[in-house]
């Protein structure tokens, strides 16, 4: 196990999430679906670390990946030109990605994933509203359902296939990198989903920063202290999450 296989096993799983998503029409107006590199990384987690991965767990990845770029998609849709060819077609693509994912798993006949995915999907949909309205949401609140949105089908996917020790570092690091890259974003005065839509962490960016920074090094002790996680993966994941430090 090196830095070179856990990366060509990486490369391979995307080129295989392109190749299960791949439309002529989309391809040219839309692009490659939306993948996060780290999502990537942590979806295939248990696989790095040497559990025993099957061929329909292998499927069962490909289609919750799927879920993620259809979601991406969609939020891709921009409300000011949401009538424009290149819209329509952005909307397309999502409810492309969304019915492959599901072709995927009925193909490889599991039927419960699917249900459950399913309900994931919807409790996603749901969240993202919240930093659409003017309710008031406290910052915990807010911060827990970040990490659902960016996590909740991987959870799901892990649960079912009895990867349950995994759950907690997955969706720690998945939120780590995600509120990383709001905050360096909102630094670059560029677009921030979560931050451009909530005003408690607008006027709160101070405390943001210090919860961001007691985050990372709680992160750091708990994958450097695991006894879960073989060295090189412990490498691979400190490695990673730099990509996305605060100072970047």
């Amino acid at each position: 196990m090196n830095e070179t296989f856990i990366t060509q096993q990486v490369e391979q799983y995307k080129k295989n999430i392109s190749m299960q998503s791949h439309n002529k029409t989309l391809l040219r107006y839309t692009g490659l679906p939306v993948v996060k590199e780290e999502r990537l990384f942590f979806t295939l987690l248990p696989l790095l670390n040497g559990e025993d991965w099957n061929e329909s767990m292998y499927v069962s990845s490909i289609a919750v990946s799927l879920i993620f770029s259809s979601l991406a998609a969609h939020d891709l849709v921009k409300e000011d030109n949401a009538t424009s060819k290149e819209q329509q077609l952005q909307v397309l693509a999502g409810d492309y990605y969304s019915g492959r994912y599901y072709q995927v798993l009925a193909n490889a006949g599991e039927i419960e994933l699917i249900q459950q995915l399913s309900t994931g999907v919807a409790t996603i949909s749901e969240l993202k509203t919240r930093f659409y309205d003017d309710e008031e949401y406290t910052f915990d609140e807010l911060i827990q359902s970040i990490q659902i949105i960016e996590s909740k089908p991987i959870e799901q996917f892990f649960e079912y296939y009895g990867f349950h020790e995994y759950v907690f570092l997955m969706k720690e690091a998945l939120l780590l990198a995600a509120l990383k890259k709001e905050y360096n974003k909102f630094e670059l005065n560029e677009p921030a989903f979560y931050i451009n839509k909530s005003i408690i962490f607008q006027t709160n960016m101070t405390d943001f920063k210090v919860e961001l920074d007691n985050m990372e090094q709680a992160f750091i002790h708990d994958v450097s202290s695991s006894k879960l996680l073989i060295a090189p993966i412990k490498m691979a994941i400190l490695e990673r999450m730099k990509i996305h430090s605060l100072q970047k």
